[in-house]
């Protein structure tokens, strides 16, 4: 029987030895992140054409994807009392949100400032290869300090893995005025994806997909036109390194402002299977913001994860009347 304990041995030995290979594997830094907001003109007509002279100049650049100034007033630039700031979601465009974002900003008569995050709304087939969680961050921080000279108090409508961003910032800028949250990426749906961020992530993405690039077959023109159709296996690890390194307990127990969360949800089988609707609800319970200032409310009938955009969602009206309610009967908004 010496064999056999051999054998064991031998197995033991070898199963130590892979997980100690794994655990020790190729894996994602701990990002650095920081939320000091960058500088910013306030001349608003240098700013506009600072903005409109990057966007013109960014490489393969679809249309209408481009970040950009929509004004209360056209003829008179000058900054609103409120100004609204849309930051889109992951592989995504400003058309996400369309037309909830600028409905909201009119009836108000507010200026809005629509986003585009780093390295999004190209054509570019090696989209994301040189994405970090400091740069996809940095993007997001540039568009808030851009809200802020547009307007006296800043409120942010976001969607996704843009909203998970968005309650980043919020935790350290107590003088955001309200956060909009669509459909809010604290996780993704499948909790598999955090294999990403751990030993040999990339090496074990890159097995499962055969390939460096994931593919997307968009429905029609409009979704190819403001989505992206292919990009680099990095994207989705530096998504996965910001949510487990930004999104937690701490940073939502520092949110103070309103908050307005939106999503999809009418049963367990019909319900947002892109990101995780449990964990939406649990950041909710943990926000630092008066029970009174903080809302929720699920959205059956819009059958998509991407809620607030006539392309996807199927009840955007719904979301934009929800939105409304809670900015006027919360946020104390009226309407211009």
């Amino acid at each position: 029987m010496k064999w056999l304990k051999r054998i064991a041995k031998w197995t033991a030995g070898f199963i130590f030895l892979l997980t100690i290979s794994y655990i020790v594997g190729p894996k994602p830094s701990d990002p650095i992140l920081d939320t000091k907001l960058p500088s910013v003109t306030t001349d608003l007509s240098k700013l506009e054409q600072e903005i409109n002279t990057t966007e013109k100049n960014t490489p393969y650049l679809k249309p209408d994807n481009q970040a950009r100034i929509i004004w209360a007033d056209s003829l008179h630039k000058q900054p609103t009392t409120y100004s609204f700031v849309y930051i889109h979601g992951f592989g995504a465009s400003q058309a996400e949100g369309t037309p909830v974002h600028t409905d909201l900003a009119r009836r108000y008569g507010a200026n809005l400032y629509l986003a585009r995050l780093q390295d999004h709304g190209t054509s570019d087939t090696n989209t994301f290869h040189s994405l970090t969680p400091e740069n996809y961050l940095a993007s997001a921080k540039k568009a808030l300090a851009i809200a802020k000279v547009l307007g006296h108090k800043v409120i942010i409508l976001s969607t996704s893995a843009g909203a998970g961003l968005s309650l980043y910032l919020a935790s350290e800028h107590p003088e955001i005025e309200a956060l909009i949250v669509y459909s809010p990426a604290i996780r993704l749906y499948d909790d598999k994806a955090t294999l990403m961020n751990g030993p040999w992530g990339k090496q074990i993405m890159r097995s499962l997909l055969g390939s460096d690039y994931i593919t997307y077959q968009r429905e029609n023109a409009l979704e190819k036109k403001y989505w992206s159709t292919q990009y680099t296996i990095q994207g989705p690890i530096v998504l996965q390194s910001f949510m487990e390194a930004a999104l937690n307990q701490d940073t939502f127990a520092k949110i103070k402002c309103p908050v307005y969360l939106a999503y999809y949800y009418k049963n367990e089988k019909e319900q947002d299977m892109v990101v995780s609707v449990p964990k939406m609800l649990e950041m909710f319970d943990q926000l630092g913001t008066l029970p009174s200032l903080k809302r929720k409310e699920a959205f059956p009938k819009t059958g998509h994860h991407v809620i607030a955009s006539y392309i996807r969602s199927k009840d955007w009206k719904s979301v934009e009347n929800g939105t409304t309610k809670f900015l006027e009967e919360v946020v104390h908004l009226s309407p211009k």
